[in-house]
């Protein structure tokens, strides 16, 4: 199975070649790496061109810088050259440990009914271990009641399968909900019947704390899109 790891980039000079590495040095070999830089101000391009000569397998590839705190747009553009079954969103500012795609192709060939799948992340704060984040659920009823009082996904490490955007059941529409387009996919996901699969142990992912983060930003926007997402699925739903 090919599989594809795609990194959206906005200024992440700092651990850009972290996240590039631990993505490029994986155990798996049938895996594509797709670099889409969002139109960066510093130098986390020139990082990454510096390290495709290295490794000429990198695809790297741009993508013009339209919806704030959003990855759509870089994400859409990786996923019109991308050529693996399933795919995931490698945040720039993160890393993974060198197993972790493959651990997820062994989850993934276990049942060939998994469309999409999320595992804990393992959260790091200047370079020390916080804590491990996971949701539990045990049904598609129990993840839409879910969606209602929280996100009940954690987006970093999403695997989604790739006939699930070529059919337009993964989609984001950062243009109404700008950086929590994300949440709007999972409802998304539950109105068509997938389940997103919570596996229960972790399995490499490092999510990284710290001040500049999209999710801060999103914080502080004055319209709550959080809300706003949750009262039209509400409607949509007749709940």
């Amino acid at each position: 199975m090919k599989f594809t790891i795609i990194i959206p980039c906005f200024n992440s000079e700092k651990w850009i070649e972290e996240c590039l590495l631990s993505a490029l040095k994986q155990t798996y070999s049938n895996l594509e790496v797709i670099f889409v830089d969002n139109e960066s101000t510093d130098k986390s391009l020139e990082i990454a061109k510096k390290i495709q000569q290295q490794y000429p397998h990198l695809v790297i590839d741009v993508a013009k810088n339209i919806y704030k705190y959003s990855y759509q747009e870089p994400v859409e553009k990786a996923l019109e050259i991308s050529t693996g079954k399933f795919f995931t969103i490698l945040g720039s500012d993160d890393f993974i440990d060198d197993r972790y795609v493959e651990n997820i192709v062994s989850i993934l060939n276990k049942s060939d009914k998994i469309k999409a799948l999320q595992s804990p992340i393992r959260g790091i704060k200047n370079n020390l271990f916080v804590s491990d984040l996971k949701h539990e659920y045990n049904s598609l009823t129990e993840f839409k009641n879910q969606l209602f009082t929280k996100c009940p996904v954690n987006t970093p490490s999403i695997v989604l399968s790739k006939d699930l955007y070529n059919s337009g059941i993964v989609r984001w529409d950062s243009e109404k909900y700008l950086g929590s387009s994300d949440y709007d996919l999972y409802f998304n996901l539950a109105n068509n019947n997938i389940f997103v699969y919570p596996y229960p142990q972790w399995i490499g992912y490092y999510y990284r704390w710290h001040d500049n983060q999209s999710t801060w930003g999103m914080h502080k926007e004055n319209k709550n899109y959080d809300k706003l997402i949750k009262d039209t699925w509400r409607k949509k739903w007749n709940i």
